[in-house]
C-alpha cells in the first residue's frame, strides 16, 4: 500500500465533543484515519504538533475580501492570507465590491480573479439580481448564498418594497441557499441623520444606527422571509431584543432563521468607540456594555449560532476622514477572532464544544459546506491550537492590508499556530507556507428550478 500524504501527529484532536490523544492521516486532501500514532499508515510527511490541540478548520461566513477595484484595501491574496493567520479554512466573501456582484457574470469574472491567488477555500455571496429569475443562474456560477442589504441595497432591485423582497427571497428559497440579512431599516438611520447634520463624531454615527433600526428590519424581514419559505441567517445581530425577535421566530412554526454576532460587538462598547474614533465604527455600531454582556451570555446560551468577523479592511486615510459621515465603517477582524474567542475558553466563559460550535460545525451546517468536523473521509480542514500561548494583538503585523484594530494591545491567551487546508500546511508559526492559488473556490449548483 502507497504511503498517505501526511501525518499530523503528536497532539490532541477535537473528535465527537471531546479531546483524544490521536493522529491524523490525511491523503489527497482527506482525513484517511484518526489514530493513535502506531496504528497509522506510513505516510510521506509528518506534522508533529508537540502536545497543542487540533481542531476542525474555522469557517468564517463574513468576510470582506475586497478584491476588484477595492483592491488597494485588501485582495484575494492578502485577505485570504489574514484568514490562514487567524486559523480559518474557509471564509465566505460578500458582494458588496466595486463594481457589486450583482450578477452571474460579475460572479464568474470575480471567482476567474479570485482562483489563482487564494490560500484557503473561499465561496462567494451574490447580491440579488434583476430579474430575480438568474438567482439559480447565479448559484450554478458558484453563489453560495445571497446578501441583503435592508438600509443600503447593492441590488437593482426596489427592496423597499415588500412584495419585491417576498419575490426575490422566493427565488433564494427555490434554490435552497441561505439568504444573509443586514438587518437596519433606513428610514429609522436617515432620519437621524437629518437630525444631526454634519459631524465629525463617531458617536454621532452610533446614535444614528439605533438599536431601533435593528429591531425595526428584523420585524419587517423575518414575516417576508417565512413566508418566501426562505433561509436566513441575521448578520452581526448586535442587541438582545433583535436575538429576542430571533428567537421568537425560531419558536413559530416554519421560520428557517439563524444568526451570528461578532468578537467587537460582544467585547467591545460604546466607550471603545470614543477611545478609538473611527477606527472603532462599525456598521452597526458598537453598543453600551449591559448589550455586550447580553449577547455574550446568548452566545453561551446557544442562541447565537456563529461567531463571524466581518473583517472589513479600509485604508489609514479613509477611516482618518474628517466627515463622520464620509468614513466608511468596519474593521479588520480576520486575525483577531480566533484569538479573541480563545481567550475566552481559557477564562472559562466559553466551552471548548461551544467555540468549535461557533466558528467551524455551526456555520459549515448553515451554510451547506463540508468540513466542521474531524472524521475519516470528510476534508482536512484543520487548526493546530497553542491553547496556552499568551501573545499581544498588534495590527501592525496583520497579513491584512489594514493595519489597525480597536483590539491593539489586548493581551490574549490562545493563538492558532498552523493551519491546514486540504491536506496542506498554509500557515506555521504565523507565516504563510502556501503561494497565492493553493486555496479552492467553494461552489455549489442549483438544486431546484422556479
Amino acid at each position: 500500500m502507497p504511503p498517505v500524504d501526511l501525518n499530523v501527529v503528536g497532539g490532541k484532536v477535537y473528535v465527537d465533543g471531546g479531546f483524544v490523544e490521536a493522529g491524523i492521516s490525511i491523503d489527497d486532501g482527506r482525513v484517511a484515519r484518526v489514530a493513535k500514532e502506531p496504528h497509522l499508515p506510513e505516510a510521506s510527511g509528518r506534522l508533529n504538533v508537540d502536545g497543542l490541540l487540533v481542531l476542525p478548520g474555522f469557517v468564517d461566513v463574513h468576510v470582506h475580501l475586497r478584491g476588484m477595484e477595492l483592491s488597494y484595501k485588501e485582495d484575494f491574496y492578502t485577505g485570504t492570507c489574514a484568514a490562514a493567520a487567524g486559523g480559518f479554512t474557509t471564509v465566505l466573501d460578500m458582494p458588496n465590491t466595486k463594481p457589486p456582484t450583482n450578477s452571474p457574470e460579475r460572479l464568474r469574472e470575480k471567482i476567474t480573479r479570485a482562483r489563482g491567488r487564494v490560500v484557503v477555500r473561499v465561496g462567494f455571496y451574490g447580491a440579488l439580481p434583476k430579474p430575480p429569475s438568474r438567482i439559480p443562474e447565479m448559484v450554478e456560477a458558484g453563489a453560495v448564498a445571497f446578501k441583503v442589504y435592508l438600509h443600503h441595497p447593492i441590488t437593482e432591485l426596489d427592496i423597499s418594497r415588500d412584495e419585491v423582497l417576498l419575490d426575490a427571497l422566493s427565488w433564494v428559497a427555490e434554490a435552497d441557499v441561505p439568504a444573509a440579512i443586514h438587518a437596519e431599516d433606513a428610514g429609522v438611520i436617515e432620519d437621524v441623520k437629518r437630525r444631526l447634520g454634519p459631524s465629525t463624531s463617531p458617536m454621532d454615527f452610533a446614535e444614528a444606527h439605533p438599536i431601533e433600526a435593528e429591531v425595526r428590519a428584523l420585524r419587517r424581514v423575518i414575516p417576508i422571509a417565512q413566508k418566501a419559505g426562505a433561509k436566513i441567517h441575521i448578520c452581526h445581530v448586535s442587541s438582545t431584543v433583535g436575538v429576542q425577535l430571533i428567537r421568537k421566530a425560531r419558536a413559530s412554526r416554519g421560520a428557517l432563521i439563524t444568526c451570528e454576532a461578532t468578537p467587537h460587538h460582544l467585547l467591545l462598547t460604546v466607550e471603545d468607540l470614543e477611545k478609538w474614533g473611527s477606527k472603532a465604527m462599525t456598521d452597526p455600531p458598537l453598543r453600551p456594555r449591559a448589550v455586550a454582556q447580553g449577547l455574550l451570555e446568548a452566545l453561551k446560551l446557544g442562541w447565537i449560532d456563529v461567531v463571524a468577523s466581518d473583517h472589513a479592511p479600509h485604508t489609514a486615510e479613509e477611516k482618518g476622514r474628517r466627515d463622520v459621515w464620509a468614513v466608511p465603517p468596519g474593521i479588520p477582524g480576520l486575525e483577531t477572532t480566533a484569538p479573541l474567542m480563545l481567550n475566552l475558553v481559557n477564562k472559562g466563559v466559553l466551552s471548548w464544544r461551544t467555540l468549535i460550535q461557533r466558528l467551524s460545525s455551526g456555520p459549515s451546517r448553515i451554510f451547506g459546506l463540508s468540513g466542521g468536523e474531524i472524521r475519516d473521509g470528510a476534508p482536512a480542514d484543520l487548526v493546530v491550537v497553542d491553547a496556552k500561548r499568551e501573545h499581544r494583538i498588534d495590527s501592525s503585523k496583520f497579513h491584512s492590508k489594514a493595519h489597525y484594530s480597536p483590539f491593539d494591545g489586548w493581551v490574549v491567551r490562545g493563538k492558532p499556530v498552523a493551519t491546514i487546508v486540504g491536506g496542506r500546511v498554509v500557515m506555521r508559526d504565523g507565516e504563510i507556507t502556501a503561494p497565492g492559488g493553493a486555496g479552492k473556490i467553494i461552489r455549489l449548483r442549483a438544486k431546484n428550478q422556479k
